[in-house]
């Protein structure tokens, strides 16, 4: 609609352009016909326009009828009635190509602001259905890998990882309540609260800065693409809570963010490119 309205704008701009060429033309016909009347010719090519030329005479004359007579020539002001005439019209056409412009620019104007409401309105809208849809994904994972820290992993220092895994658990499992699965020679937790992931990062933070001799790859998925995980997992971000792109993102829509995020680095993932971020305290 907005293009058929711009369209009829330059035909009406472009139809009194073309108007203005026709009474420029129109006045050059006159004072020709004017000069082979008073001069009593008979130009046969002046033809074509002449019953025009009669009819708007005709008109003027009734405008203003005076004549007179110079040399022997009648002098009729009809002529300069119907001269004053066209160049009216000549100059209506400029009005009128003005008023269009005016009338194009205040309707430009109006479907800019109207455009404008039109997208924050559906921007609005979209990001209304994005956080609801966001803020739908509850569930997460958050997988756990470790390893002895380079300074503990001597044999005569005899530290026995397993047991240090089983301790890492306990203390997860009294402060969350949730039991661990094995998954990718490590451990898989499973939660169903997002909005209440920093009660969890706060536990996970004890975790990796505690002084046991084990290095910690934690890695955490919003929702149930395991897949994603797995490849985070093989990244093997010791030293850090890791996590994809959407879950950082999903992080954004909680109420509160007690930790920050940000971008560790892409990843290539067979096809696909994997942004990955971590989860940072707020000093």
């Amino acid at each position: 609609m907005h293009e058929i309205i711009m369209s009829f704008f330059k035909f009406l701009k472009s139809f009194f352009q073309f108007m203005k060429i026709v009474f420029v033309f129109c006045i050059i016909m006159l004072l020709f016909y004017w000069v082979q009347n008073l001069t009593g010719g008979d130009w046969k090519w002046l033809s074509f326009i002449t019953p025009f030329l009669n009819g708007l005479l005709v008109v003027a004359n009734k405008i203003y009828s005076v004549s007179f007579n110079i040399f022997g020539a009648e002098f009729e002001f009809k002529y300069v009635s119907a001269l004053i005439i066209l160049t009216v019209c000549f100059y209506l056409m400029n009005l009128l190509i003005v008023i269009t412009n005016l009338i194009e620019d205040a309707y430009n104007t109006s479907y800019l602001v109207c455009k404008k409401t039109e997208e924050a309105i559906l921007n609005r809208t979209l990001k209304a259905n994005v956080e609801r849809e966001e803020k739908r994904i509850n569930k997460y994972a958050v997988a756990i890998n470790t390893k002895l820290k380079p300074k503990f992993s001597h044999r005569e220092l005899n530290i026995n990882i397993q047991e240090q895994n089983k301790l890492m658990n306990k203390f997860i499992i009294e402060k969350t309540g949730i039991q661990p699965a094995v998954f990718e020679n490590g451990y898989l937790y499973k939660f169903n609260r997002f909005d209440e992931i920093d009660n969890v990062l706060e536990v996970l933070f004890k975790v990796l800065n505690s002084n046991a001799p084990l290095d910690y790859a934690i890695c955490i998925q919003a929702g149930d693409d395991l897949e994603q995980l797995k490849k985070l997992i093989s990244l093997q971000h010791y030293g850090m809570i890791s996590m994809a792109a959407d879950t950082a993102y999903r992080y954004k829509f909680n109420e509160t963010h007690r930790y920050g995020t940000t971008q560790v680095g892409l990843f290539q993932y067979g096809d696909r490119t994997l942004e990955v971020h971590e989860f940072k305290e707020i000093l």
